[in-house]
């Protein structure tokens, strides 16, 4: 069996104890030649000690001089990728089996981005879900992500080099859903799609004040990516067609917040939900039929007033 090269890029914040599983995960790949670039982005000397200290000539460790955040250590390193191929993984998300040689076999049919089986690990209450994703098109794939949810994180996703880089890679300015954000955009600009069955990435999930998901300040984020998908150029998936998926997912955005309690951010998505013909079609049957008799809003507030609280 041929051996083909993956560069695996780390953007690396507050990782010391958490680094050296990920970077060796990536060495035990079987049947590929594996290179590591960690960048730490992190000022502080654990994270810069740890991932240092692994004595590998196949890892190469950067420092950012100050915090430059995930997005723009991504892209830093994939500057240096000098390998055909290209994952992302975050510094406590790992991989098992052989994820890459089963990616890296269904890229042989010239694809673009493939998708591998994913495993969802909470530290918290240590549970495990395991999940393979399969996108038939770019139409499928911005369904599935944004409206049901069924996503696949960096872990488990292999790029060709060249074509994440004639995407612009990482979008900088983008600070929530950035995997779902790069995929989505990758779909529309015409990536050729492949799935693979072998191996899984480990997508840890942690309680921490750090993770950008759990500060509500981003959640406009969310609206301004959905917008921005909705303005880009395709030739893959019509205005039309874009336009309903995206529309749903202003929906479930609304919901989200609402739920959340943020009146606002719910407010500004479902109105611009409800002007794509947004229908809440995600929606359970019960959840559905509250919003139809009592709105979207009116419907989470009465669930929140009879909600008992702890």
């Amino acid at each position: 069996m041929p051996r083909a090269s993956i560069t695996v890029v780390v953007p690396a914040y507050q990782a010391g104890h958490t680094i050296e599983r990920t970077v060796r995960s990536v060495f035990g790949q079987p049947h590929v030649d594996t290179r590591v670039i960690v960048v730490v982005d992190d000022t502080g000397e654990e994270t810069r000690s740890a991932a240092q200290s692994i004595a590998d000539t196949r890892l190469s460790v950067i420092v950012n001089e100050v915090n430059l955040g995930a997005q723009k250590s991504r892209n830093r390193g994939l500057a240096l990728v000098e390998t055909d191929y290209v994952m992302f993984l975050d510094g406590d998300d790992f991989v098992m089996g052989d994820l890459f040689r089963g990616l890296l076999d269904a890229v042989e049919n010239g694809a673009d981005v493939a998708f591998g089986p994913w495993l969802r690990y909470n530290e918290a209450a240590p549970s495990a879900e395991l999940r393979r994703e399969r996108y038939s098109s770019a139409e499928d794939l911005l369904d599935r992500w944004l409206v049901r949810r069924r996503w696949t994180p960096p872990c488990a996703v292999l790029w060709r080099t060249d074509f994440v880089r004639s995407i612009g890679g990482w979008d900088e300015a983008v600070r929530r859903n950035q995997d779902g954000e790069i995929v989505c955009r990758a779909a529309l600009a015409g990536a050729r799609l492949t799935h693979s069955d072998r191996g899984c990435g480990v997508y840890v999930q942690h309680d921490s004040p750090l993770r950008i998901s759990a500060n509500r300040s981003t959640f406009g984020d969310l609206i301004d990516v959905a917008e921005s998908l909705l303005r880009r150029p395709s030739d893959t998936v019509p205005d039309e067609k874009r336009a309903r998926i995206i529309g749903e997912y202003f929906y479930w955005l609304a919901d989200s917040a609402f739920r959340r309690g943020d009146m606002a951010q719910g407010r500004r998505a479902l109105q611009r939900s409800l002007s794509l013909g947004g229908k809440g079609a995600h929606l359970a049957p019960v959840p559905k039929l509250g919003a139809a008799v009592f709105g979207l809003e009116g419907y989470r507030k009465a669930v929140a007033w009879l909600t008992p609280r702890r």
